[in-house]
């Protein structure tokens, strides 16, 4: 954690933000994934945006690469008062395990048909219940918008062309529950590992497959070692940015709404490149030797998890039906 200690001079002045005003404010931004990738690029967008709106009162730093650690190591973080870190781009996962159990709808296999689904969702009342919750159950952060980075893969060591070739293989997991749960259900063994160590574990062969998006596993060289992909979509590869709950409320109406403008403007920026960025990105892989296996029939996929379907969806099905319902 001594990177924090190097943003001090950054930090938010919450001292000086009194409901009402907008006295300038600077923030700090965690991003886990590198300059260039989609996930970059719109939080780029969204802190634009905020400065241009704010006049530049609102400034945010913002740290890539997982220059302030990964998903889990930021929430902890932002969980807790006084924290040095006061935006953060996470995957879903990272805020179910503080207690928010309707963010878990959001990483059920197969739950988006398309993009367009799940832009229909982003802009739905029911994205601002999933947004609103971890406010809502006081975990020390709200949510602000989603984005995407188009649907997740699993990627190998070896040839990767039906769900067979995953029994008994070890596969990564982020330690999350339902991404075990998928695992099993494909016949694999879930070996956890951060994300900032996958590379190092794929290159040791402590675990042979992985998932990610297809602009992510360009991004990270994951092709260099683990060169086959299959276009399973099992999950879409989506993620929400969120604030501080000390820092939200420091802040005046203004410029709250301030923030939530410049979410949006940032979540029609990523509905235009993402699309586009995957494509420049298979082409990229496809030069440089990856193998991207493509998967005509995703009944087979879907049918192997209908069990961890169910089971993930039971006890909020009436918000699982609505989110289902969006797809066109």
């Amino acid at each position: 954690m001594k990177k924090f200690f190097e943003i001090t001079a950054l930090s938010i002045c919450l001292s000086l933000v009194s409901c009402g005003s907008e006295k300038p404010v600077s923030f700090v931004m965690s991003e886990a994934n590198p300059d260039g990738s989609i996930a970059a690029q719109v939080d780029a967008a969204f802190i634009a945006k905020a400065e241009e709106l704010s006049g530049g009162k609102i400034k945010i730093q913002l740290y890539t690469n997982g220059a302030l650690g990964d998903n889990t190591a930021v929430m902890e973080v932002m969980t807790k008062p006084n924290s040095e870190i006061h935006l953060a781009r996470v995957a879903p996962a990272a805020v179910v395990k503080y207690g928010c159990p309707l963010s878990e709808l959001l990483d059920i296999p197969y739950t988006f048909e398309s993009r367009e689904h799940f832009w229909s969702f982003a802009s739905s009342p029911a994205a601002k219940k999933l947004l609103d919750e971890p406010y809502d159950n006081n975990i020390g952060v709200k949510g602000l918008f989603f984005a995407e980075e188009g649907f997740r893969h699993f990627f190998s060591t070896k040839p990767l062309e039906k769900p067979s070739d995953f029994d008994g293989k070890k596969i990564r997991s982020a330690g999350n529950s339902l991404m075990t749960d998928i695992i099993k259900a494909y016949g694999g063994e879930t070996i956890p590992v951060s994300f900032a160590k996958l590379y190092s574990a794929l290159q040791t062969g402590q675990v042979e497959i992985a998932e990610q998006p297809i602009v992510n596993y360009l991004a990270n060289h994951f092709n260099k070692i683990a060169p086959y992909m299959i276009l399973d979509s099992h999950q879409l590869g989506l993620h929400e940015v969120v604030i501080t709950t000390q820092a939200w409320e420091s802040l005046s109406k203004k410029q709250q709404n301030i923030l939530v403008e410049a979410g949006k403007y940032a979540g029609e920026y990523c509905m235009k490149i993402s699309q586009d960025a995957e494509d420049k990105a298979k082409a990229s892989l496809e030069a440089e030797g990856a193998v991207l296996a493509n998967v005509e029939n995703h009944d087979e996929w879907r049918t192997m998890c209908s069990d961890v379907i169910n089971k993930a969806s039971k006890e909020n099905i009436k918000l699982y039906e609505e989110i289902i319902g969006l797809a066109k």
